[in-house]
């Protein structure tokens, strides 16, 4: 059987589902479309269901395209030989909103029944329902529940229970998506006045003074849409979640993969064969490093998120910058996503799903890459360290400190420019975004809480984890092959020879043969070969074949740019700090003696990094958020193109005025 939640916004709907499923919950896509719903098991007796719940919908005549989709498939659902049973969740404060709804549905042919939810909420504000009398008035069975602290539960669910045994009979019902408009105005109409003749009969509403709950989010509304202090509390709101990624997710990243890397350290002398360690070190036991780190900071964001939302508080942070914001084309909601992406592209991107326009959401998801992300700091910072001179004052502040936090801004910058360029393209909405309905200040329930991340880092394990596990060996295979034993055997010689040495020169010795070693074969890999082949690309722009090795090896994680540098410089154990590769990035010479890399790599290098798109982590989530290869296909095409053309610009308009 097929249990569709629908409804408004804000009604309890995700609360329901999560008290139906537990945990045997999975999150997906619609079929051909990028909407999101959620999908989960549940049986009672001899009953299995499966729970779906359908995006936010206000009424039959859909506008959003979540609507029409979450439409399109209850007719689906009508369509087909399996027992099907639509759940109209409603408010209990706010029926008189609700019910046109569920009585527009019932009119068209579906099977309806009402879960009055929020009781415990009704009850404070002095709500009260006849349910006989309500059940009369409608035409449906209804069920008073309280969805959080599972009151009436258990009569809904016997009900879904008895409901699985029957089998459909012939089914006559309208399909929304091709009804007219007229026709659906019809029903709707009809429906509003019979939710108003319901009402009036079955439900006893309190005065204005009596509503506890709403008099209480007025009251805090008066403080946090306040010109002032408003903006304020949402600067330090937005500014707990961008230090909260920082502060936790950084600590927990490093030490996932500090105990990875250690285990790789500890694994490797133990493996049988130099080939099979590397594949194991450095292939499997990389990739899901690549994998576990990012789960910190994707599940400290949908902590936060699921905070915020379920507070109440983040559709008015959307709703207090939304007008600043219109003249880009975009909306509030853009905030947290671009937010997050300070910390990492990929929750970024993740967290565009609370955008519930189409095209704004896919505009957010293609421009959260440009913001600075924690992945590009190492490569900043070297950068920076090599070619800005720590003695540098630029109106008395370090010069250092400037170009990192004019990288940052930079980043938003870009992004709110494209954002203007991006009007004149499809993806433009004209029209402005519908109002976002402010529900009451609520108290999040950690149980509740702890599902809405438990299935959002499962679904990225479960579904982006796979691949870019699968890339990150596709990286080490071209780093690790062909093999040629006659360009190590000198270091290898010199290994053997260097165990006569005492201990620290010897161990010292070995570090740097090694590191030579390992440069050597990267060198005569494929990747290397392939910085070869592509270092006339890059050339204009400044690169060698080092560096364009770089560039290419840091799509499986931008920080990777350090990393190979620092193999490919075959540095010694004290230069395998980042102190020891800016050194070698200065002292680096071409073989008439002139320094190979100056200022002007230096710009071209953090113009490109700031723009390009090089991280295939990123990519492999744009993917799983759009459900086609098209628009990261687009995405990585045009800001490589974007960032080659501002670092060539930038490369020569620094040799021509500043070197």
């Amino acid at each position: 059987m097929i249990v569709a939640l629908a409804g408004r916004p804000n009604t309890g709907k995700t609360t329901l589902f999560n008290a139906l499923t537990g945990l045997r919950q999975r999150v997906a896509n619609f079929a051909g479309c990028t909407v999101e719903k959620a999908v989960g098991q549940a049986s009672w007796g001899s009953g299995d269901m499966e729970v779906v719940d359908l995006p936010g919908t206000f009424s039959i005549l859909a506008h959003a395209e979540d609507e029409k989709v979450a439409f399109k498939f209850m007719a689906q659902c009508l369509s087909s030989a399996r027992p099907f049973q639509v759940v109209c969740v409603t408010e209990a404060s706010n029926l008189v909103n609700d019910l046109p709804l569920a009585l527009s549905l019932k009119g068209c042919g579906y099977p309806v029944i009402l879960a009055v939810n929020m009781m415990d909420e009704a009850a404070l504000n002095g709500v009260v329902i006849d349910k006989p009398r309500l059940e009369e008035e409608l035409g449906v069975p209804v069920f008073l529940i309280s969805a959080r602290n599972g009151t009436g539960m258990t009569e809904l669910k016997s009900f879904l229970a008895e409901a699985c045994a029957a089998r459909p009979s012939g089914r006559d019902f309208l399909d929304l998506s091709a009804a007219s408009v007229a026709e659906l105005v019809s029903i709707q109409e009809e429906s509003q006045a019979l939710a108003w003749a319901a009402l009036a009969r079955a439900v006893r509403m309190p005065p204005s003074a009596n509503w506890k709950t709403l008099s209480q989010s007025i009251r805090l509304d008066r403080w946090l849409f306040h010109p002032f202090l408003g903006p304020l509390a949402l600067g330090a709101a937005l500014f707990l979640v961008f230090q909260s990624l920082f502060a936790l997710g950084a600590p927990a990243r490093d030490f996932i993969a500090s105990g990875l890397a250690s285990f790789s350290n500890a694994l490797r002398p133990v493996l049988p064969g130099e080939l099979l360690a590397s594949l194991v070190c450095d292939g499997i036991i990389a990739g899901v490093s690549a994998v576990a780190t990012f789960i910190p900071q994707i599940a400290i964001l949908f902590v936060l998120i699921g905070i915020l939302e379920q507070s109440g508080y983040l559709p008015r942070a959307g709703a207090m910058v939304d007008r600043a914001l219109r003249p880009f084309g975009l909306d509030g909601k853009v905030f947290i996503p671009f937010l997050s992406s300070f910390a990492c592209a990929i929750p970024g991107v993740m967290a565009t799903r609370t955008i519930a326009n189409k095209k704004r959401r896919l505009t957010a998801i293609l421009l959260a890459p440009l913001m600075t992300c924690s992945a590009r700091i190492p490569v900043y910072t070297l950068i920076i360290a090599a070619f800005v001179p720590s003695s540098c004052r630029i109106m008395g502040f370090n010069a250092q400190g400037l170009v990192m936090s004019g990288m940052y801004a930079f980043g938003i910058v870009a992004a709110l420019l494209m954002a203007l360029a991006l009007r004149g393209t499809p993806l433009y909405e004209a029209h402005p975004s519908p109002l976002t309905p402010l529900p009451p200040y609520r108290l999040p329930r950690a149980k509740e809480l702890f599902r809405y991340v438990w299935v959002r880092c499962w679904h990225f394990l479960g579904k982006a984890g796979k691949v870019i596990f699968v890339l990150s060996l596709a990286l080490w295979t071209l780093a690790s092959f062909p093999r040629s034993e006659k360009a190590v055997a000198p270091m290898r010689r010199g290994i053997e020879l260097a165990q006569s040495l005492p201990g620290p020169a010897r161990e010292a010795r070995v570090r740097e043969l090694k590191a030579r070693m390992a440069a050597v074969t990267i060198e005569n890999s494929l990747l290397g070969r392939l910085g070869r082949a592509v270092e006339p690309l890059f050339k204009p722009i400044g690169y060698d074949w080092r560096l364009s090795v770089a560039v290419i090896s840091s799509l499986a994680a931008r920080e990777v740019f350090v990393g190979t540098l620092g193999t490919l410089f075959a540095l010694s154990g004290e230069g395998s700090s980042p102190q020891g590769l800016v050194e070698a990035l200065r002292n680096s010479r071409t073989p008439d003696g002139s320094p190979r890399y100056g200022l002007a790599t230096a710009v071209s290098l953090l113009f490109f990094f700031a723009i390009a798109l090089q991280c295939v982590s990123t990519i492999v989530v744009v993917e799983r958020e759009t459900g086609s290869w098209k628009w990261p296909a687009l995405q990585f095409c045009a800001f490589f193109a974007l960032a080659y053309s501002m670092s060539w610009a930038g490369y020569h308009a620094t040799k021509l005025f500043l070197q």
